[in-house]
């Protein structure tokens, strides 16, 4: 292939990936989270401050706990609500159930103004939750029906292009606005970002509601619909290996989201504009990895790159554990934190790809919230663990101990997934989906056609 060649379909690609930003609908999506989120993070770092403040009274290790506890009030509700949501998100229109859940969100988060004992932030917090627990699954099965398998890998990109992009500034501008203006502020901003993601969903055209099937809508059908989901989920080899690797890896990064900010408080005498500016330093390889990978398009050995991923994590909450014992201290904080946004981004992008190009899209809600709930207990678990583990032994050596789990199991991935060929598979399976949806596509265009099931049913098989 001469050079010219080369950089002209290097061209194209760019240009590909980046005409997903003309379509209306995808762009509603995209700038939409990307206001939403901005405005979460205004509350997400308020809370945790705010909380510091009401628990000011108290031992280091009781203000540590309380504290804490704002993570475990958190995933309660996605672990007990993701299921559902997801297999709501499969049964009703999505683009009415982002909407509702993006203002029922403002409300939430207007209430928060009100607060001011901790048991509020809880009860705020357990709401805010449980509504989000119905917008994810709904906005994961919405995206590719909004954009072509092809450019799925860009459009989840972009995706998490808004997201790093909004822990780039959120914090920042977070940490600045609350030590200027006070929380009531950033929880005011947080209410408006989810009505203009609401605004601008309202506009999508794409029709985004969920398969038809025969069956009414009742308790049982959702009781039937979450057991299907789990059924997918751990019967699918591919799938079912990476959401037990991914667990793992989170079970050991939720231990340090609770003694996170606390470690970074009592140990560095870090406040909220330190914080913003760590946080910022850390979306910023992620906001890289992701218009890189947007931008590539296509990435065939996506388990590989995903272990590579789990791995860079190990080594950056290594350099977070022994941050103390090091000269000039702080700086190798930042250094760690710089590269932990691109180990979430390289691991979200194959991942949340690999599932909307082999699962099918009548089961992709369900089979989300799943996920989503499996991740969460190991998170919830871990955060327990931290709390009762913070009472004998050091932060720091909680990271130690995260740090060595997380690197053995991105070798474990590493080396599993090589063995058995998984990224091949996973191309083979992503290719027979692409021709699914096409001859799917071609049957149901046929002008002034009836077909029948059975003949939906002679489409090539394949496997959910």
């Amino acid at each position: 292939m001469s050079e010219k060649t080369q950089k002209l379909e290097e061209t194209e690609k760019k240009e590909s990936a980046f005409v997903l930003l003309k379509k209306k609908d995808f762009s509603a999506i995209f700038i939409g989270g990307f206001i939403s989120n901005m405005g979460t993070w205004f509350t997400q770092i308020a809370v945790i401050f705010y909380a510091l403040s009401l628990v000011s009274h108290l031992s280091e290790q009781e203000a540590t706990q309380a504290v804490a506890l704002l993570t475990t009030f958190t995933l309660l509700p996605m672990l007990i609500l993701g299921p559902l949501g997801g297999v709501i998100a499969d049964k009703f229109d999505r683009k009415k159930i982002m909407i509702l859940a993006d203002l029922l969100g403002a409300v939430v988060a207007t209430g928060l103004i009100f607060a001011n004992q901790m048991w509020h932030l809880y009860l705020l917090l357990i709401l805010s939750s449980s509504i989000r627990q119905f917008f994810y699954p709904a906005k994961s099965a919405a995206i590719p029906m909004i954009v072509e398998q092809e450019k799925l890998l860009s459009a989840n990109g972009f995706i998490q292009t808004t997201s790093q992009l909004s822990r780039l500034l959120g914090p920042l501008a977070a940490g600045f606005v609350i030590a200027a203006w006070g929380y009531d502020i950033a929880f005011i901003i947080d209410a408006a970002s989810f009505v203009i993601s609401a605004g601008l969903i309202i506009f999508i055209t794409t029709n985004l509601k969920a398969p038809q099937k025969d069956e009414k809508v009742s308790v049982k059908s959702v009781f039937v619909g979450m057991r299907d989901g789990a059924k997918i989920t751990f019967t699918d080899k591919i799938v079912g290996f990476i959401v037990v690797v991914f667990a793992v890896t989170i079970f050991a990064v939720g231990a340090i989201d609770p003694v996170g900010v606390p470690y970074l408080n009592y140990v560095f005498g870090l406040g909220e504009k330190d914080f913003g500016l760590m946080m910022t330093f850390s979306a910023l390889s992620g906001v890289i990895a992701a218009i890189a990978i947007s931008v590539k398009g296509k990435l065939n050995k996506k388990l590989a790159f995903m272990s590579i991923t789990i791995l860079a994590l190990g080594l950056c909450v290594t350099v977070l554990a022994i941050a103390p014992f090091l000269p000039g201290p702080v700086i190798w904080l930042y250094a760690g934190m710089a590269l932990i946004g691109f180990t979430n981004v390289g691991f979200s992008i194959p991942f949340s790809t690999l599932l909307q190009s082999i699962i099918k899209n009548e089961h992709l809600g369900k089979v989300s919230g799943i996920i989503d709930t499996v991740m969460t207990g190991a998170s919830l678990l871990a955060s327990v663990l931290a709390v009762l583990l913070s009472k004998y032994i050091s932060i720091s050596a909680i990271l130690g101990i995260v740090a060595g789990i997380i690197l053995a199991t991105g070798v474990f991935f590493l080396i599993v997934s090589r063995v058995k060929k998984m990224d091949q598979t996973a191309l083979e399976r992503e290719e027979e989906m692409r021709l699914f949806k096409e001859s799917l596509k071609k049957v149901k265009e046929l002008p002034d056609l009836t077909f029948e099931k059975a003949e939906v049913d002679e489409l090539p098989a394949l496997n959910p």
